[in-house]
């Protein structure tokens, strides 16, 4: 049985995450591992401690009260992960999803995930984290190294989500955008019923021909797009004009796509077109 693995946190992603872990648990008849991961801090060093500055009799207390806050914001923590946790499988179990784990950890973000990904066939995560909800110009950084060190598809969960009914997927014909259209033949229930638009942008030749052919004979009941252009304009461009509610692409690649890495061509088209990212590396 295939396991979505969904990273929550406090951001205004976390419900739409949940959403999107549920909807592809029901297509894959799959299991859902919710993962919260408290970081740990140090009190101290997160408010910097200014007691040399104040004196040696007063640094004691000051160590005292600040360690007392750490504690308290500990505890603090740990009681609003559970209810994050337990709010977030009652959710997917409104939604049909049965076969649920509730996983709670301390430790490093990133770390954790990866780890907790050896058991997962795909993972869920918001596009901008807790700290990030009003910078629309920016990804969230543990996104970005999730992305860069993730060997699992990842879903990157938009705001809200949207049943897609047409699907775009980016192709330069790399190892990573083969991987992908490989995916999607070998886990056709995913998108059953969604329009797939499969698109290469730049010049073609008889090597970008040969692999439109190749993906041809994986997605046969795609619709074949190849654009003269830049890989962001042109995606861009066709998900407007599908209507599309997800775009399947790689996270590392080469021309015409260019380099698929994050800060580059997937950083701008998971910005620009405000969908649900399907990546692979």
């Amino acid at each position: 049985m295939k396991t979505i693995l969904a990273t929550l946190d406090t951001s205004i992603y976390a419900t739409s995450v949940v959403d999107h872990a549920a909807w592809v648990a029901r297509r894959l008849e799959a299991s859902v591992e919710l993962l919260h991961v408290i970081q740990r801090s140090d009190a101290v060093t997160a408010r910097g401690d200014h007691s040399g500055a104040i004196g040696l009799a007063a640094k004691s207390g000051l160590m005292e009260e600040l360690v007392a806050i750490n504690e308290a914001e500990a505890r603090l923590a740990r009681t609003q992960g559970k209810s994050l946790l337990l709010a977030a499988e009652t959710r997917l179990r409104d939604a049909g999803v049965s076969d649920i784990r509730l996983t709670h950890r301390h430790g490093g973000v990133i770390e954790t995930i990866i780890e907790r990904e050896a058991d997962a066939d795909l993972v869920v995560i918001g596009k901008r984290g807790e700290h990030v909800d009003f910078a629309k110009g920016h990804l969230g950084s543990i996104l970005e190294r999730v992305i860069r060190e993730s060997v699992r598809p990842v879903l990157v969960a938009a705001r809200d989500f949207v049943a897609p009914e047409a699907a775009v997927i980016a192709f330069d014909g790399g190892p990573s955008a083969r991987k992908a259209i490989a995916f999607i033949a070998s886990s056709p229930a995913l998108l059953a019923g969604v329009a797939l638009h499969v698109v290469m942008a730049g010049h073609a030749d008889d090597a970008s021909r040969r692999q439109m052919a190749w993906a041809q004979t994986m997605l046969p009941e795609a619709s074949f797009h190849e654009v003269p252009g830049a890989a962001e304009e042109v995606v861009q461009e066709l998900v407007a004009r599908t209507g599309a509610r997800l775009l399947v692409m790689g996270a590392y690649g080469h021309s015409p796509l260019r380099t698929f890495i994050v800060g580059s061509t997937t950083t701008s088209l998971m910005r620009l077109c405000r969908i649900p990212v399907l990546l692979f590396r």
